[in-house]
């Protein structure tokens, strides 16, 4: 038999997630591989990159989408478990699940069918049909590859020792030009209260004419307004603007209470954006493939003189 398109792992996952309980993405393939019917030649093909075989590029991309559809749920690095969201699904779809299913979730739609930033052309529908253009599949795959790749840098950063997270927060001011040296905003960041973070006051340039105080926690649980209050604290007399970095998220009290400020310009970062700016900077990431497309220049073909 042919490979099957990822879409159709949808189901088999969330049987084989429901019978197992919580299991790594390893083992929860080696059960695939058995409702499949692959041959060893079919399982062994690989991605034009070379990369991944398309069995491991098409089960991924499954469990991604189960995830960003809250049917299945991230334990631990790699570690997955059904949902209640998913069990529901495996009783609503007998036969088979799919992305148009998934659509139904507000949530999944709007990841599904978002458009990649400062790009002028909306992503249509998606759905099995294809109504997408080659460029919008490209475009769209570009976005959803990019979501993949934070959400692992995500998990990454959650599981740093804090020496580490300091080094990556360190090369993180130094990529975004802050500072008026690498040294010197390795001088300014010192290790903090033993939670895991990093602070201090870095120049916002190279010429030094302003001042930014900077915090940064690998902490779990959810940033609240009093650790943002104690941050504001802590600026006085250094610096009139700051940025609050961490691995996890703000509460929406956290949230409120920095955009009430005044005479205090405050940034929080959370682990999402803080992956994303890795994304940005090339840190910790490398660029694996690049694909063109192509358009036909009206211009070289028109009648000269």
């Amino acid at each position: 038999m042919s490979m099957s398109p990822f879409n159709w792992f949808f189901r088999p996952i969330l049987v084989v997630l429901s019978e197992g309980g919580s299991m790594l993405t390893r083992d929860f393939r080696e059960k695939l591989v058995a409702m499949s019917g692959l041959t060893r030649a079919e399982l062994a093909e690989r991605i034009p990159s070379g990369q991944f075989t398309v069995f491991e590029s098409r089960t991924g991309w499954a469990r991604t989408y189960l995830h960003k559809a809250g049917y299945i749920e991230r334990v631990s690095r790699g570690m997955y478990r059904i949902s209640d969201a998913g069990r529901k699904a495996l009783a609503a779809y007998p036969d088979e699940i799919t992305i148009t299913d998934l659509c139904k979730g507000p949530v999944f739609k709007a990841w599904h069918t978002r458009k990649p930033v400062n790009d002028p052309v909306p992503i249509t529908k998606i759905d099995e049909t294809g109504v997408e253009t080659i460029a919008e599949s490209l475009a769209r795959l570009e976005v959803e590859m990019r979501t993949l790749v934070v959400d692992d840098l995500r998990e990454l950063l959650a599981s740093m020792t804090p020496n580490r997270f300091e080094w990556l927060v360190e090369q993180l001011v130094i990529r975004l030009g802050y500072g008026a040296s690498d040294s010197e905003v390795r001088a300014a960041l010192s290790t903090g209260s033993g939670d895991g973070g990093v602070d201090g006051v870095i120049k916002e340039d190279r010429l030094g004419l302003g001042q930014i105080y900077l915090q940064a926690k690998r902490w779990q649980a959810t940033v609240g307004r009093p650790a943002i209050q104690s941050f504001v604290g802590a600026m006085h007399g250094r610096a009139q603007k700051g940025v609050f970095i961490t691995t996890s998220d703000f509460s929406q009290e956290a949230l409120d209470y920095a955009k009430s400020l005044h005479g205090i310009r405050l940034r929080l970062i959370n682990g999402e954006e803080l992956a994303s700016l890795m994304v940005d900077c090339g840190l910790g990431v490398s660029e694996e493939r690049v694909y063109r497309t192509y358009k036909i220049d009206g211009d070289f073909f028109e009648d000269g003189e």
